[in-house]
């Protein structure tokens, strides 16, 4: 364990804090890669816009994120973690906290980018959520997430999955910095990254996931034998085809 994962363990302690399990609790420590982290924030933030931060935790990202701008809203589930956030940032005025679930939350009028630390067991329906199910999509997403998925997510036949199409209609997506175990605590087994995605203008045909889910659902199809096989444009084409 590193300086910066014992200092993590030490604060988490000293607030009587353990992290969740089930939740997928994890903290980024790594100061560097943090402000790395903030740094893409900045390079895709539009002036004017709100960011969204999923899961404040510590703060760690957080303290990063009030002091480079002006609208910033962090939505934390854990009761006392959110107590913990109020303490560390109630004298900043540009930072509005959230005691709530993601998934529930109520999307801003204004344009939006939504960045954090996405814990693994809501990710795909956080996906869902903000890639198709609402009508005011955020701009961009920078997050810090599970290597292999991203790389689901970035999928192309052979191994293009429904959710792989869902992300890619929704955005045009990068693996822009790998994120190592030892840069977490507590340290997983698995290596995250940090993933960009920024929505696209794509516009879908209106029978597209009609024809895709009875494809999925249905296969092998006289049209289509292995859905995985079949990439974004494809199922666009046979969309087309009627």
């Amino acid at each position: 364990m590193n300086d910066d994962q014992k200092n993590c363990q030490a604060e988490l302690e000293e607030n009587g804090l353990i992290p969740r399990k089930y939740y997928g609790q994890v903290f980024t420590t790594d100061p560097f890669l943090i402000k790395k982290f903030v740094q893409y924030v900045k390079e895709a933030y539009k002036k004017g816009t709100k960011i969204v931060e999923i899961g404040g935790g510590l703060g760690y990202i957080t303290n990063e994120l009030v002091h480079h701008f002006d609208d910033v809203e962090v939505v934390e589930f854990d009761e006392n973690l959110f107590r913990l956030l109020n303490k560390k940032f109630a004298q900043y005025s540009n930072i509005r906290l959230i005691k709530g679930d993601i998934l529930e939350y109520k999307i801003p009028q204004k344009p939006y980018l939504l960045v954090g630390n996405i814990p693994f067991h809501i990710s795909g329906r956080l996906y869902r959520k903000f890639m198709s199910e609402i009508d005011q999509k955020p701009y961009g997403m920078i997050f810090i997430t599970d290597k292999n998925y991203a790389e689901t997510l970035m999928g192309q036949p052979p191994r293009c999955y429904r959710v792989s199409l869902q992300a890619q209609a929704y955005g045009d997506i990068e693996i822009v910095a790998d994120v190592p175990p030892e840069a977490v605590y507590p340290e997983p087994k698995v290596m995250s990254c940090i993933m960009r995605i920024m929505q696209n203008d794509l516009k879908l045909p209106k029978n597209f996931w009609k024809i895709v889910n009875y494809h999925w659902e249905n296969f092998p199809t006289t049209q289509v034998k292995s859905p995985k096989t079949m990439g974004l444009q494809g199922w666009i084409t046979l969309c087309k085809k009627g």
